[in-house]
């Protein structure tokens, strides 16, 4: 091989001195695609191919078995998991779609994809057959097509996640009344409802025992079916704080309340007993925190409000014609013109002084000119006008009525705390007399309740014996769900599949005492998720931040999910992402991968890959979140698989727990609101301790405090580095053997790393993220073949960003994506005798020799938007490393 001359690499870096466009068709940036259909191609294969390390078919040696805090295959090897999900339609792709896919995520290191959704629809984007109006019936042609599938990932030494249940609601076809009422996909009632839970049997039955023809097994003891999870995102407990519960229609809250006094008789011998027990801490205290709750001055400290389509006034009329406990004068509420919404009429009083923490009860008195509802609620009078602790709907009819409501504060912020009344959804009239708020809870047992008679009334998480017993219920509850449901699953359908009942954040302590039963844990975080301020997920009125992960204090999205590992169990994020449009994304792939790997975890998977049945051949990024057509996050997979897969990165030695004493979960929630990282700081462990031990946390018996361990040593030179955080100096570095990384503020500056260094010239952002890998199992000084992947922003052509930089609306552009040269100047230590350097292109197939230098034990050259890629390979001494 020739020693590449150096002659014209001056007039490169000059090159990169240049300020890149803030434009995407700017000079500096590039049309850059990795086609849909990329798949590995054993005659010329290129530097980008990693599908050695997934032996195929997946499940060859026997089922993945969790022990011992990790997964190990059949032969008893340890396996971690790098992953995709596949949403919707995209479960049920053509055949022909469906080979060149699981062959591309071979190719890009791919080896789980979790099954998502299946259950949100009827055909042609869910697996529920449009013949019938119900969601009983599996579509044979969806079956098929999901059956081709996992057929070609496991062909391809993919392994699969089943979830079986996502976005199922019961609908009036299923029998359920009151459908449009009940919470969204069939959450929450799933945890107490007998006949949801049928239908989560039944589905799990009919597709778990269904026999593939492709593969000739039936999911149950499918090898290559290595783990499930029994409901997405779903807990019962945290809906307590939400008045999710106060809100379901009467037959869900009458089961609910059924089960809650068949609880309380195992715990209580007779109402007597019961009110002693709950009675302590029940009085009101304290004068009312509202001025004029009277309306003897009429209407001051009192605002009507009337948004889009509404019109309404108030007034104060004559004094309370009903008993002297309301006292005062009427405040009457006309609304001529109603809106959509509850909220379009609304009459509050800000400049509530609520502690955190603290219980308070509304009291009131309101009669209508009809029987209408009245939502009260406590929330914050400004930004996102989030609830702080009180969502109660209430019926309103035409005779005096007194009216009690007992919350918990959450979260308030000083001096924007507000009470509210909306009734926005009927024309009509509202009086209002004697509002009252106060601290307590006032009467720990209505007087007519009766235990021996089953009417004790659905609990209210409170401070005191209250809200302790409400709690345990819940957790109980969950307890019941996930227990029975995995001995349904793996015990009478004969699942040989890992079973987690649902994320452990979902919950928060109680979720973790939950997911106990589990084989593995599971969690799910984002940085910067779009967010909606007016109306859910609509096209059109949304925003990210637009602000880099590297910069966050806190440890952004990955160390909140470091404190959510179990001691003993494996570890597994199955949904994680930096969502499109951000200018940041780059940054994804290569600090999750590091970071899983240092934190020793087991499974990460990017959300999501594809959502359609359709639409793969795409050149274009589509949305938030599919990254099948988005080089941000496909171009640093190779990588990510050998930082993580290949364990290139070593796990931290020592390792920092938190202690959680079992017998005190349902005391500790009760008392305090709280969620998991705000223990995690009481015990003073700083997120950025997650760079030189392991967290874990671990449920241990009795009773007691939560408190905090540490063995082992602290990473004295810890492979990873992050630094300035909340500055324009933030660096994220990765310093292994084989893989280094570096992810930050790169501009201006020269980063070294040992055997490594990085001149980057300023661009518009100064950002960008860069990842050297060694194809073959030597170190990089010694290896014979390396990838560079350098990235920094990358975007559709003609995107329509707003003045703010943080939305681009519906405006998202066209194909092809355009990415972003990275100028700098690149050296490397090396043993080579000769070097040569290729610019890559989106399939990894060498495009141009890029000029270098090799003297003196180091190769230099220079790469940048001249040569139109995002991939370098290294090529040394002659010889081309085809293996990983």
């Amino acid at each position: 091989m020739r020693l590449i001359r150096f002659g014209s690499i001056l007039g490169l870096l000059v090159l990169a001195g240049t300020l890149a466009s803030s434009r995407a068709d700017g000079p500096d940036w590039f049309p850059f695609v990795i086609p849909w259909d990329d798949a590995p191609d054993n005659l010329k294969p290129t530097a980008t191919d990693v599908s050695a390390l997934s032996p195929t078919p997946a499940g060859a040696d026997g089922f993945i078995s969790a022990r011992d805090g990790h997964f190990y295959d059949g032969k008893g090897r340890r396996i971690r998991f790098l992953g995709v999900n596949f949403t919707r339609g995209a479960n049920f792709p053509d055949k022909k779609v469906a080979e060149k896919v699981a062959a591309r995520l071979r190719k890009y290191g791919i080896n789980m994809v979790r099954l998502v959704s299946l259950d949100y629809h009827h055909a042609p984007e869910g697996i529920f057959d449009p013949a019938f109006k119900d969601r009983q019936h599996l579509d044979e042609r969806q079956l098929d097509r999901l059956d081709y599938l996992v057929a070609q990932l496991k062909k391809n030494g993919i392994y699969v996640n089943l979830t079986l249940h996502v976005g199922r609601h019961p609908t009036e076809a299923d029998g359920f009344t009151h459908s449009p009422r009940l919470p969204a996909g069939g959450g929450v009632i799933g945890y107490f409802e007998p006949r949801v839970q049928r239908l989560h049997r039944d589905y799990a039955r009919d597709l778990l025992t269904h026999k593939n023809p492709y593969t000739g097994t039936r999911y149950v003891e499918e090898p290559a079916v290595a783990t499930m999870e029994l409901t997405n995102e779903d807990t019962l407990v945290a809906h307590a704080w939400r008045n999710t519960l106060d809100e379901l229609p009467p037959p869900y809250r009458d089961e609910l309340a059924r089960q809650w006094n068949a609880w309380l008789k195992g715990r209580y011998v007779s109402t007597v007993a019961l009110k002693q027990a709950w009675q302590g801490g029940a009085a009101l205290t304290g004068p009312s925190l509202m001025q004029n709750g009277d309306f003897t001055r009429g209407t001051t400290a009192w605002r009507i409000e009337n948004n889009p389509g509404a019109r309404s006034s108030f007034q104060v009329a004559g004094a309370v014609p009903v008993p002297k406990e309301a006292v005062g004068r009427t405040l009457r509420v006309e609304i001529a013109q109603p809106g959509t919404q509850a909220w379009h009429v609304q009459v509050h009083q800000a400049g509530l002084e609520f502690r955190d923490g603290e219980t308070y009860t509304v009291t009131f008195w309101a009669k209508a000119d009809r029987q209408r509802p009245l939502l009260v609620s406590a929330d914050i009078g400004q930004g996102d006008y989030r609830n702080v602790g009180l969502r109660s709907s209430q019926t309103v009819g035409t005779d005096w009525q007194p009216y009690r409501v007992t919350f918990r504060a959450t979260k308030p912020v000083r001096d924007q705390n507000r009470l509210l009344f909306a009734l926005g959804t009927a024309a009509g009239t509202l009086d209002l007399a004697a509002v009252a708020v106060r601290p307590g809870t006032g009467e720990g047992l209505p007087a007519t309740a009766s235990l021996e008679a089953g009417t004790i009334p659905v609990g209210r998480l409170l401070r005191g014996p209250v809200g302790r017993d409400w709690v345990g219920f819940l957790i109980d509850a969950e307890g019941r769900y996930s227990a029975a449901m995995q001995d349904f699953v793996k015990k009478e359908l004969g699942a040989r599949a890992n079973v987690t009942c649902s994320q452990a954040s979902y919950g928060q302590l109680a979720g973790i005492y939950r997911e106990r039963q589990s084989d593995y844990i599971d969690m799910h975080n984002y940085w910067q998720h779009p967010r909606f301020p007016r109306r859910e997920w609509d096209p059109v009125d949304w925003y990210v931040p637009n602000t880099p992960m590297t910069k966050d204090r806190a440890g952004g999205a990955l160390a909140p999910l470091a404190r959510f590992r179990m001691a003993g169990k494996p570890f597994s994020v199955s949904e994680y992402g930096h969502p499109a449009p951000s200018s940041y994304q780059a940054e994804c792939v290569p600090m999750l991968a590091s970071f899983a790997a240092f934190q020793d975890w087991d499974a990460v998977y990017l959300f999501d890959y594809h959502s359609d049945r359709d639409g793969w051949d795409s050149n274009r990024i589509r949305g938030f979140f599919a990254i099948d057509s988005n080089p941000t996050q496909m171009a640093f997979l190779p990588a990510a698989a050998m930082l993580f897969r290949r364990g290139d990165v070593a796990p931290a030695e020592g390792e920092c727990q938190l202690r959680i004493p079992e017998a005190s979960v349902a005391d500790i929630m009760a008392d305090r609101n709280k969620d998991v990282t705000f223990w995690w700081e009481q015990v003073r462990t700083p997120a950025l301790e997650t760079l030189t031990r392991r967290l874990s946390l671990a449920l241990v018996p009795g009773k007691g405090d939560i408190t905090v361990s540490r063995t082992g040593p602290a990473a004295a030179q810890p492979a990873l580095r992050w630094t300035g955080q909340g500055t324009d100096d933030a660096l994220y570095t990765v310093d292994a053997p084989r893989s280094k990384v570096m992810v930050g503020f790169l501009g201006g500056r020269k980063v070294e790393l040992p055997g490594w260094q990085v001149q980057m010239a300023r661009t518009d952002s100064n950002f960008a993220a860069l990842a050297l890998t060694a194809r073959d199992a030597n170190p990089i000084r010694q290896s014979r073949g390396l990838l560079l992947t350098a990235v920094g922003r990358v975007e559709n052509t003609n995107m329509g960003w707003n003045a703010q930089r943080n939305s681009v609306g519906r405006n998202w552009g066209d194909g092809p994506t355009r990415a972003e040269g990275i100028p700098a100047t690149v050296t490397l230590a090396t043993e080579a005798r000769t070097a040569a350097v290729w610019a890559l292109d989106g399939s990894g197939r060498r495009q141009r020799q890029v000029d270098c230098r090799l003297a003196g034990g180091q190769l230099t050259f220079a790469i940048g938007p001249a040569h139109r890629t995002l991939w370098y390979e290294i090529e040394i001494d002659g010889e081309r490393v085809v293996g990983n």
